[in-house]
Formats: C-alpha cells, structure tokens, sequence
C-alpha cells in the first residue's frame, strides 16, 4: 500500500507541472484530464475496484498518447501500473 500512495504521489506531482505531457498534444491533452479526473475520484474511494481500474486503464492512455515518453520511461510506467493491486 505505501508503493501505491508513493506511485500516486509521484504522478500527482508530475500531472502539475507544466509541460510534463506533451501539452501540444490534443490526444494526450485529453487523457492527462480523464486522468486527473479519475485519479480524484479514486482517491476519495481507495477501495473501489471500479475506480482503481479506471486509474490504471487512464494511466496507460496517457503513456500511449503522450509521446513525450521514452521506452525505458514507458516501461518503468508500465510495471508500476501492474503493481496497482485494485482487489
């Protein structure tokens, strides 16, 4: 559980800064909002599955939208987004 509130720290302060996704995108512009968006509502109902799952499917959209991304970032991402337990 503390790797989980660290992972949504890290992206919470990494969603604030300006240009940390591509902001020219309109692509990844949208799935860094449903990200927010979902990530809010989450945070408010840790466990709801439904909510959990939503977090990790947008966060995977913003590592296929945002092309600002390297593979080896996009891997670090992508393992993290497995180690989200939602049950």
């Amino acid at each position: 559980m503390k790797k989980l509130i660290v992972f949504i720290c890290l992206l919470a302060v990494l969603s604030c800064k300006k240009g940390a996704l591509d902001p020219t995108g309109t692509t990844c512009e949208k799935a860094s909002a449903e990200y927010e968006k979902v990530l809010t509502a989450w945070s408010q109902d840790l466990g709801n599955k439904t909510k959990c799952e939503a977090v990790k499917k947008s966060l995977s959209d913003i590592i296929r939208s945002c092309s600002v991304y390297t593979a080896a970032q996009r891997k670090v991402y992508e393992d993290q987004i497995k180690d989200i337990d939602c049950e």
